[in-house]
């Protein structure tokens, strides 16, 4: 089996624990490819990803198209995503050994396909569409206006914007903007408003097949998937999201211990 190590050299203390892990899982006989960026990620059957929730992120989206498996150990602060932390990173070699072995579980983790004109871009956590605070007052209105169109009905949102989040990113900026906390293998997403401007603007939870369409009826607004600015749309302007035909397949040791990461993580 062919096993990929990614991990930013600045946030490892140096290049000594990737040769060391590479070392220890040659000796369980795995091919060894060392990544220094995201787009290096292919030809591997899984990816051991050493950094915070931010590169899981970003392999996740490189990784899920090709069907290679993800775990990740935690380099970085909070570490949501990842299957181990730093003292405990040689663990994962005997992971991937019972995965090559078929004996330990994958996580499948639903994405979104963000159509936005002739651009696709794909969300492991979520879209938001909110209000572009770069331009100035007098081309930006201080309320942003959507509207949201799905198969179940039309939703208007006037505020600061709004994200459609996956289970996943239910424990990123949705929480932080009110909504509710998902398990990662419920067949859902979550519509999130941002700072609504009227009291009954609540987090609404659909079905992950419906397919959602914003569209801008006053204001500007960024487009941001999984954090990075990818469009600006005015008035008019919309963009079309939907599941993505692929998940995110992250290896685990025990897929039942969601909660218990979500008291121990978010309660500090």
């Amino acid at each position: 089996m062919r096993i990929g190590l990614l991990g930013k050299t600045t946030k490892l203390g140096g290049t000594s624990i990737l040769t060391e892990l590479s070392s220890a899982l040659e000796a369980k006989g795995f091919e060894v490819s060392l990544f220094s960026a995201y787009s290096q990620i292919q030809a591997v059957d899984v990816v051991i990803v050493l950094g915070g929730d931010g590169a899981l992120l970003h392999a996740a989206t490189a990784a899920a198209p090709q069907g290679i498996a993800i775990v990740g150990v935690n380099y970085g602060h909070l570490g949501f995503l990842a299957e181990y932390e730093k003292q405990e990173v040689f663990k994962v070699v005997d992971l991937v050994a019972s995965y090559a072995s078929g004996a330990c579980k994958i996580l499948n983790r639903s994405m979104l396909q963000i159509s936005v004109d002739n651009d696709t871009y794909y969300a492991l956590n979520e879209v938001a569409i909110q209000r572009d605070y770069a331009t100035g007052f007098l081309e930006n209105p201080q309320i942003l206006k959507l509207q949201v169109a799905a198969e179940n009905g039309m939703v208007s949102i006037a505020g600061d914007g709004a994200l459609l989040t996956t289970p996943t990113g239910s424990t990123a900026y949705s929480l932080s903007a009110g909504g509710a906390i998902i398990a990662p293998e419920v067949p859902v997403f979550m519509l999130t408003p941002i700072c609504a401007f009227t009291m009954g603007a609540r987090p609404m939870v659909f079905s992950d097949e419906e397919v959602f369409e914003f569209s801008v009826e006053k204001g500007r607004a960024l487009v941001l998937v999984d954090g990075k600015a990818v469009a600006t749309l005015t008035q008019k302007d919309s963009i079309r999201v939907a599941k993505a035909p692929f998940a995110a397949r992250f290896i685990t040791q025990n897929e039942k211990n969601f909660f218990n990461k979500v008291k121990n993580k978010l309660n500090g």
